[in-house]
């Protein structure tokens, strides 16, 4: 900068300083007491009682699976060991019980591609669709199934990015998932070079960075420049959830609120939009007029020679509360969206807000980590357990309805 305008930059440099602080404080205290993985464990009772699962088929898959070298988690109970079966643990006495998973189910379907969305900032968008990723990974229900999620940021905020894996949300970074896009990588190259891991084995995220706003703004000429003779919004669905959608059988899309580059292709990628729907009366004023604008985003992409294959456009209420006031907005909610609304609702919880202070998801927020109350913590878990149910219950509605 010519010149110092003030203290910006002083109060810049500070500012990424105490970025890079809090960050590092959070995985010394993970590393030092061992929270650097996803906590939950399941005992071989609690396997039993999971869906198409009985004691006496666990404990033979158990038994059979040791036999071929398969080594379980166990931890220590006084002068014995215990079962401490992982996630991945129970996914494979389900594979080895020839459970079909998901991509069986849906076989040559390739992934199924959702994008939580709205024009108003501040409804839970990125909430929903960390909780969802996360959550459909390890729901007790739907282990069987061996889901495969990867979240893709294209918000240059990288809240998606912070809460998933916040090592890669800080500063700038050349590895994003718009980065990706114009360099029309390979499959193996965004897998080596793009995609990263989250603390839950099975789901990935491809990071977004401040840097990719200046990327969107000037789109257009970016495209014609490095992709000619490529449509502007089949870009993502070109560049990355082709070549990698054989890997995941659900892709998450997170953008920030803005009718730019970025939201149309999530759009055009889409199979699902998911409409958080908050009830204050300024933030469903706002999706409400979100929702008289989506079809002309959709005939933007017509007109532009995109096919949309969106086959709805679901609705849920977001930071809900008991009061009397949101109640009312949810029955004109129920009004707007008739059949497509949502069961359940992502309910405003201490435990939502809170899980961000150490970087996580309500599902992946360990209790012996959690800055707040762990009884706020259960709430919080028990509400996006029925949450996640909720939207992979009509996820499968919906497929079979076209089908």
């Amino acid at each position: 900068m010519k010149s110092n305008y003030g203290g910006v930059d002083e109060t810049a440099r500070r500012a990424n300083a105490m970025l890079r602080s809090m960050s590092d404080d959070i995985i010394d205290k993970r590393h030092e007491f061992g929270l650097d993985q996803y906590y939950q464990t399941f005992t071989r009772n609690s396997v039993a009682n999971l869906p198409k699962l009985s004691r006496r088929a666990v404990e033979q898959a158990i038994d059979e699976m040791e036999s071929k070298g398969h080594v379980f988690g166990k931890k220590d109970a006084g002068n014995t060991k215990h079962y401490a079966l992982t996630v991945q643990d129970v996914v494979d006495i389900y594979a080895h019980r020839k459970v079909p998973k998901y991509r069986d189910i849906h076989k040559g379907e390739g992934p199924f591609v959702i994008f939580v969305v709205n024009l108003k900032g501040g409804v839970s968008k990125t909430v929903s669709t960390v909780t969802l990723a996360h959550g459909l990974r390890v729901h007790p229900d739907l282990l069987q199934y061996d889901l495969r999620n990867l979240v893709i940021d294209l918000d240059p905020q990288a809240s998606s990015t912070m809460f998933l894996n916040h090592a890669n949300s800080i500063g700038s970074i050349m590895e994003t998932a718009a980065q990706a896009m114009l360099n029309d990588l390979d499959a193996e190259q965004l897998h080596k070079e793009i995609i990263q891991p989250t603390i839950i084995p099975g789901v990935d995220i491809i990071p977004a960075s401040i840097d990719d706003g200046f990327v969107a703004s000037q789109w257009n000429d970016l495209v014609r420049e490095h992709l000619p003779g490529v449509l502007p919004s089949e870009v993502l669905r070109r560049n990355i959830i082709d070549r990698v959608g054989d890997d995941y059988d659900f892709i998450f899309i997170d953008t920030g609120p803005h009718l730019d580059a970025f939201m149309l292709n999530a759009i055009a990628a889409s199979d699902l939009l998911l409409t958080p729907t908050p009830p204050a009366q300024v933030d469903f004023h706002s999706t409400l007029k979100y929702l008289t604008r989506l079809p002309e985003m959709l005939e933007q992409l017509e007109d532009e020679g995109i096919n949309p294959r969106i086959k709805g456009n679901i609705g849920f209420m977001s930071k809900m509360t008991s009061k009397r006031d949101h109640e009312m907005t949810h029955g004109l909610a129920r009004d707007v969206f008739t059949s497509y609304i949502l069961d359940a609702a992502l309910p405003r919880l201490d435990g939502f807000e809170r899980c961000g202070e150490t970087f996580d998801t309500i599902v992946s927020a360990d209790p012996q980590s959690y800055p707040g109350s762990t009884e706020a913590l259960k709430n919080a878990k028990r509400e996006a357990e029925r949450f996640t149910q909720a939207v992979f219950k009509r996820i499968e509605f919906v497929r079979s309805s076209q089908s």
